[in-house]
């Protein structure tokens, strides 16, 4: 197997203020220069009690997605990542997302970026479980023969490690289209993705409540990516 040695600049997207380091901090780090775009990174202006106020202490939701900008701000610098905020809603809001198709207003962001920035390589998640991951990576799917650029895609953790059978099943479903290349597990300093992923406080603790074990595994486990080719 080849190893993923992408050609910079990098995009990788994000579905939440979290995925990407929780997937990606073995790549991150060694890759410090990438960009990482969180696509679901705003907030309405409203009150709102759901999980963002509840896993923030904020209860006024503009204030509860800057605890989480913050938090990762905070983790991409200490990785050498540069983050991008885009400010469509995550389904906590999802009664304050207008009625269009929501995976088209994604997509229409993301292009947009992918125009502004250039980047020569795009790494995506393949989308697991979370209805977020699932509409930024079939967003990303309808731009792939868009774009110049060479693009990955990276398992969803912890999902991957929690649901074996929904990557096999989503590889499936995203084989029908393209060619998927399985690269080398990546590898890297375990106790840097933990203390990456620890600078998310807000979003730590209950994580590792829903998967206990399997969230111990993701500071451990080697990261899996994929390049996308044959793209038609």
């Amino acid at each position: 197997m080849s190893r993923l040695e992408p050609v910079g600049p990098v995009i990788v997207l994000s579905p939440h203020l979290d995925d990407a380091v929780y997937s990606c901090a073995h790549f991150l780090s060694a890759h410090p220069s990438t960009t990482v775009v969180t696509v679901l990174a705003g907030a309405p202006d409203a009150f709102h009690e759901g999980y963002n106020s509840s896993s923030t202490g904020q209860s006024y939701a503009p204030d509860a997605v800057k605890v989480r900008r913050d938090e990762d701000r905070t983790a991409l610098a200490f990785l050498g990542a540069t983050p991008i905020w885009l400010d469509l809603l995550d389904s906590d809001y999802v009664e304050y997302r207008p009625k269009a198709n929501y995976v088209d207003l994604v997509r229409d962001e993301i292009s947009r970026v992918l125009v502004e920035m250039s980047p020569a390589t795009v790494i995506a998640p393949m989308g697991l479980i979370h209805r977020d991951h699932l509409a930024v990576s079939d967003a990303s799917r309808d731009l792939w023969s868009r774009s110049t650029a060479t693009w990955y895609l990276y398992m969803d953790l912890p999902y991957g490690l929690a649901h074996p059978r929904a990557v096999s099943k989503r590889l499936r479903i995203l084989r029908r289209r393209v060619g998927l290349v399985e690269l080398e597990e990546y590898g890297g300093d375990d106790v840097i993705k933990q203390q990456a992923m620890g600078l998310y406080g807000s979003q730590f603790e209950p994580t590792r409540r829903n998967y206990r074990e399997i969230f111990d595994a993701t500071m451990k486990a080697d990261e899996r990516y994929w390049r996308v080719e044959n793209i038609g």
